[in-house]
């Protein structure tokens, strides 16, 4: 007799992608769901979606992880496949995953860890610590995000997770142009959510710094932006450390570039602090610059 597949919902946050959510959802059209969650797109982004037979539902964006948390209990089924709209799913991953959801074991587990191929600039970015780069992709519903500004994981136990063996392919930056004005959003979520830690004080659990690991890359990610030079130790890392030389000429802007957002992201806490203002113009400048130099 012939096993039952376990049904899967794919969800898609989306705001004005026009260029890139038909790859995203082409790469999942064997899902017996894909719901795509806009954010009030006012370009084709719902257009596109809705001639691909996705589901559509519209939700004020705040920031990731408060979206994500929002759309996964609107998911139809169990298991949910959780994908930006810059990421492809490759035909080696969608097998793994349909032989997957057609097998008992998958029950052992809440959670499936996916690499990411990352593509900048039409280069994919082997170094640097790059890749394999594993996020829990694939996870039951009940499943949610850490409430957190910037960066956040799914909740789940680490006995109750695997690795897949195939990946998904990321074309975060396609251009410099795209890169900073990313980058310029994100560096604005994390002086939020800097402040927001400075304002609650938060305390850390030493029991759960140990024995969680979730909990653990949490509380790297709350204190890296306060230690000193640590744009420096970003670059340092990405590309002495994580060997990110041998990417080349990438390797050395992906290294600037995220030392730089480090950088922009404290001053502009700084300024939502009342302090060094004037650096935080300065900054904003340059940002305005290389902006200004993608579009050239």
């Amino acid at each position: 007799m012939k096993k039952r597949r376990r049904s899967l919902s794919v969800v898609i946050p989306s705001f004005n992608v026009e260029e890139i959510i038909k790859k995203c959802i082409q790469s999942v059209s064997w899902a017996e769901e894909i719901l795509v969650v806009d954010s009030f797109s006012t370009d084709k982004t719902r257009e596109i979606a809705e001639s691909l037979s996705a589901r559509i539902l519209t939700h004020k964006y705040e920031y990731s992880a408060r979206q994500k948390n929002w759309a996964i209990p609107q998911a139809s089924h169990e298991w949910v496949l959780l994908l930006d709209t810059d990421e492809v799913v490759t035909p080696e991953l969608s097998e793994e995953i349909i032989y997957l959801l057609g097998n008992d074991e998958i029950e052992n587990f809440d959670g499936f860890k996916i690499a990411r191929k990352e593509y900048f600039l039409g280069k994919w970015m082997r170094w640097g610590g790059r890749y394999p780069l594993y996020n829990i992709r694939l996870f039951r519903k009940t499943c949610l995000y850490e409430n957190r500004d910037v960066h956040a994981h799914i909740i789940i136990p680490k006995n109750r997770t695997q690795v897949l063996r195939n990946d998904i392919l990321h074309f975060s930056n396609p251009s410099l142009e795209h890169f900073f004005k990313k980058s310029n959003r994100y560096s604005t979520y994390q002086a939020n959510y800097m402040k927001k830690q400075i304002d609650v004080r938060k305390k850390v659990s030493l029991k759960k710094l140990f024995s969680h690991t979730t909990y653990l890359k949490s509380v790297i990610k709350d204190y890296w932006f306060f230690i000193p030079f640590a744009p420096a130790a970003r670059f340092f890392y990405m590309y002495i450390f994580r060997f990110g030389f041998l990417d080349g000429r990438y390797g050395f802007m992906l290294a600037v570039f995220y030392g730089f957002q480090d950088y922009v992201s404290k001053t502009k806490y700084y300024q939502l602090r009342g302090k060094k203002a004037k650096i935080r113009s300065v900054v904003q400048k340059t940002i305005n610059r290389l902006l200004h130099i993608g579009q050239a």
